[in-house]
């Protein structure tokens, strides 16, 4: 049988089963941290968003408010 590599417990089948490094861990013995996305320009790295769907300019940019209001 396969065991966890935390506590050892063998698996049940109704277990929840994170793979890490092809390690097999119960769920409940990890702390599990969302990475969001990482961003890159021709190839190169700039960092990590959780912005992935993207926003639109006036929710983000004020002066873009302003220019509307002037035309």
């Amino acid at each position: 049988m396969s065991k966890c590599v935390s506590c050892e417990d063998e698996f049940l089948w109704n277990d929840t089963v994170i793979i890490v490094d092809d390690k097999l861990y119960h769920k409940d013995c990890l702390e599990l941290y969302p990475t969001g996305f990482y961003a890159m320009l021709d190839g190169e790295p700039l960092g990590e968003t959780e912005n992935d769907d993207g926003q639109m300019a006036y929710e983000i940019i004020d002066e873009l408010l302003d220019d509307d209001e002037e035309d």
